[in-house]
């Protein structure tokens, strides 16, 4: 009998495609299963496309805060309907990926046999198979993720649904899935065209903002310096006659403005994309360089040759997955990086760990993924 499963993660872009992979092992596994996914407006699109997702549901906590503070009783009538609207489904089993114990909660108030998901902070009470977890630290974000599968929790509904060793994943070539469809290709084509862009340019991509995951106040701790974004360009459009490309997402206009306005070399502004359309541009690119976060897992996915900047962050953690020649990672040898632990960024006075890398550095490294050889 097939299952019927259901995966939570109400995170961003990059947490999202981290779960794609778990997504292919469940669907590979259970070939005739029925999987849908819960996630936030943001991430719809980036999961829409998955062939081996059935039904995508958003749930968008923000909406319900807003409805909340105007009528309490609204509220709860949408709360009821949507999770009224879960347990219609029938699902056999949830692989909650939230880290809190809310949809768990939700989930077995809906009916769901079998919950399956992290104890985080002891949050795993409504679980009925739970992962010890108290931070994404040795291993990538998405081989956590694969962790919930496991044989070990396993009792009588997940039978079909067993780990995948590091092993197994490489050898089933398990990655990151995101798929733009005609009208996104078209989207950047048109733009390209028009920017007379030809199909034989050499296109380099660079993409300095990335997620938002620490706030604002720390934002520019993951960020390389925007002259130093500025010089590389120029040095790369001159080196291989390259068009250069600045590719931002929402808050970071400023950002790729101000390099473009220190660049000797005329850049490219790519224009406002959506996460499929920013994966089409990717894709049209020859190599990407970025900041870490979500642009850059956008632009792994489409099999694009990246070389991405890492700062508080653990590349080990929170690199491209899985780990290949295409994608270079660049860091600092500071003795105190990666200091972002347990989702958690201590204090810092200096951002040396990303000034101490080099324009030279950069550009040294990024002939390692097989660009311009």
């Amino acid at each position: 009998m097939p299952k019927r499963i259901l995966i939570i993660n109400p995170f961003g872009v990059g947490d999202v495609l981290f779960s794609t992979p778990l997504i292919s092992a469940v669907r590979k596994k259970d070939p005739l299963s029925y999987i849908a996914y819960i996630c936030n407006i943001r991430t719809r699109e980036t999961l829409e496309t998955n062939p081996d997702i059935n039904e995508v549901l958003v749930f968008e906590r923000s909406e319900y805060r807003a409805l909340w503070a105007k009528s309490k009783l609204a509220c709860i009538k949408k709360l009821l309907g949507f999770w009224g609207g879960v347990r219609k489904r029938k699902f056999d089993i949830v692989i909650d990926l939230s880290l809190g114990k809310e949809y768990a909660f939700l989930c077995w108030v809906s009916g769901i046999k079998e919950r399956r998901g992290f104890n985080y902070k002891g949050r795993g009470r409504f679980l009925t198979h739970k992962v010890r977890f108290d931070g994404f630290n040795d291993k990538p974000v998405a081989e956590y993720y694969l962790d919930v599968l496991s044989s070990r929790l396993r009792p009588p509904l997940a039978d079909k649904l067993e780990q995948y060793s590091s092993s197994e994943v490489e050898k089933n070539i398990v990655k990151a899935v995101l798929i733009p469809l005609k009208e996104d290709s078209e989207y950047i084509d048109n733009f390209l065209k028009a920017s007379v862009v030809s199909d034989t340019s050499v296109l380099i991509g660079i993409s300095p903002g990335g997620g938002m995951s620490f706030g604002k106040k720390n934002q520019s701790r993951r960020r390389w310096g925007a002259e130093k974004f500025s010089e590389l360009a120029d040095r790369l459009a001159e080196k291989f006659k390259a068009t250069i490309i600045l590719i931002w997402g929402p808050g970071e206009e400023d950002l790729v403005a101000e390099i473009a306005g220190r660049m000797k070399q005329k850049a490219l502004i790519a224009p406002q994309t959506t996460i499929r359309q920013m994966a089409a541009l990717c894709g049209r690119c020859s190599l990407v360089i970025c900041s870490e976060g979500g642009p850059l897992h956008i632009a792994a996915s489409q099999g694009v040759k990246t070389v991405s900047i890492f700062g508080p962050v653990d590349e080990n953690v929170y690199g491209p997955y899985p780990k290949s020649e295409k994608n270079i990672i660049v860091t600092s040898n500071i003795s105190c990086r990666p200091c972002y632990k347990k989702f958690k960024l201590p204090e810092c006075e200096t951002k040396k760990c990303l000034e101490d890398i080099t324009v030279e550095t950069v550009e040294t490294r990024i002939g390692q993924c097989g660009f311009g050889i």
